[in-house]
């Protein structure tokens, strides 16, 4: 492949309805402005040199899968599948990741070029030699955390054990590696599925057995604010830093054939406790964020956590729901996705426009609403929650800004009106807006997500 430049960047996919031509305008400007990696990089650090003072940016990180390049390269993957030159621009961001890997990032390179040679081919050199570099990389983490846990006795940091950079994150990369058939690789993910499965088992705590996934505030890796809101400790129910993260990993594990001793006992333990969180308001079911020790425990002094309502898919009730509907699944269990489609459902009963929800991007904003609801409705075929989708997609789209430089800016407060920063990336900028409404005209033209799209480097299936 020698060309730099689709030849029919703007050509409507095939499929398209008038439902959804608009939303893939949309997707396709933001290609256009994400097409060149060395501009979406240096546009990127000239954006967060011109943050606010007093707002710590994280520094650009080309291989990062969240944030990067590798990210970024799944949406010309995607794209691919519809005008086979995208798949060069997909290329030219895996080569600026390669350019920039790192032994914390090389599972990122190892999963996104595994994504898009499962369904373009190529890269099998890089693929061979990344495997067995994550999995050198997965393995000395997982020693050193279960020999803490040894010696030390019960507690967790939440960024030892989550999507975002914990284990369950190298195991969705390792079950990339095992899907090439390295051997180590799959051992390495048998023995993590192993300590996330034992996560599930009780804990004896300040006198109190409480779930195994009980952050320890003394942690060097517990941020000082955690330290000082949760003296005793908490547990954190979220998808990215929290509970919702292994559950996922290990329904998805289950699903696709890896499996070890107890694991859908955990999942068992893990979804009911989740379910014993609800809470509710006018609308319908939600989630905290957080369950504080005492809370917990039912002792004094415990923080409330009804008024921390979110409906987002880091922390709040659309990440909980697909989590939930994701273990349903995995276990036969019609209780557990009945219980998610309930959840999605109240999350388009409440608000959840841009007054409400001021970020667009996937984290924490709407475009992670929108790919939980594409998802659950896609698998179940529910009305209200394709209507709530359809409405939440054209806002989406119509939200587009042609001032900003990738077309959607990541804000750096949650509140109307705040300053925002140009973001390229997967989770807080343009490009996961752009797979979520791929996503969306998708499945509105009758094409199967597929287990090896986009959003299961987020554990969305």
């Amino acid at each position: 492949m020698t060309r730099t430049t689709p030849r029919n960047a703007a050509r409507p996919m095939t499929g398209t309805t008038p439902r959804t031509d608009a939303v893939l305008a949309t997707v396709h400007a933001i290609a256009e402005r994400l097409r060149k990696p060395g501009d979406v990089g240096s546009r990127t650090r000239q954006a967060h040199n011109r943050a606010p003072a007093g707002i710590t940016l994280s520094p650009w990180q080309p291989a990062q899968l969240l944030v990067g390049h590798t990210g970024i390269a799944l949406l010309y993957s995607r794209l691919a599948h519809d005008d086979a030159d995208w798949a060069t621009v997909a290329h030219a961001h895996l080569s600026a990741a390669l350019a920039g890997v790192t032994p914390g990032t090389v599972g990122d390179l190892l999963l996104a070029a595994h994504l898009h040679a499962r369904a373009h081919g190529g890269y099998a050199r890089l693929l061979e030699r990344a495997a067995p570099a994550h999995e050198s990389a997965a393995r000395s983490s997982l020693g050193g955390l279960t020999a803490r846990l040894r010696t030390e006795g019960p507690g967790l940091a939440y960024a030892e054990y989550d999507l975002v950079s914990g284990l369950t994150g190298s195991g969705r990369r390792l079950m990339a590696g095992a899907g090439l058939g390295d051997e180590r690789c799959a051992a390495t993910l048998h023995e993590l599925l192993g300590l996330l499965t034992r996560m599930a088992e009780p804990v004896r705590v300040h006198g109190a057995e409480v779930p195994g996934w009980w952050t320890a505030p003394h942690l060097p890796l517990v941020p000082e604010a955690d330290r000082a809101a949760y003296p005793l400790g908490d547990f954190n129910l979220g998808v990215a830093h929290g509970i919702c993260g292994p559950l996922s990993l290990l329904a998805t594990a289950h699903r696709a054939g890896h499996r070890v001793p107890h694991m859908t006992g955990a999942m068992r333990v893990m979804a009911d406790w989740l379910l014993a969180k609800r809470l509710r308001d006018e609308w319908g079911v939600y989630w905290p964020g957080r369950v504080g020790f005492e809370e917990e425990t039912g002792r004094a002094g415990g923080r409330s956590t009804t008024a921390r309502n979110r409906s987002g898919w880091c922390y709040g009730a659309a990440g909980v729901a697909r989590t939930l509907y994701l273990a349903g699944r995995a276990l036969e269990a019609p209780e557990l996705t009945e219980a998610a489609v309930d959840a999605m459902r109240a999350v388009f009963r409440r608000p959840y426009d841009r007054a409400a929800i001021p970020d667009a991007t996937f984290c924490h904003g709407r475009a992670g609403i929108l790919q939980a609801a594409v998802r659950t409705a896609a698998d179940t075929g529910d009305p209200e929650l394709w209507a709530g989708a359809d409405r939440l997609a054209h806002e989406l789209a119509g939200d587009f800004d042609p001032a900003s430089d990738f077309g959607y800016r990541f804000p750096l407060h949650l509140a109307p009106g705040a300053p925002g920063v140009d973001e390229p990336g997967l989770v807080q900028g343009a490009a996961g807006v752009a797979l979520t409404l791929l996503s969306y005209a998708d499945a509105r033209a009758g094409r199967p997500l597929g287990a090896d799209a986009w959003d299961t480097v987020l554990l969305m299936a």
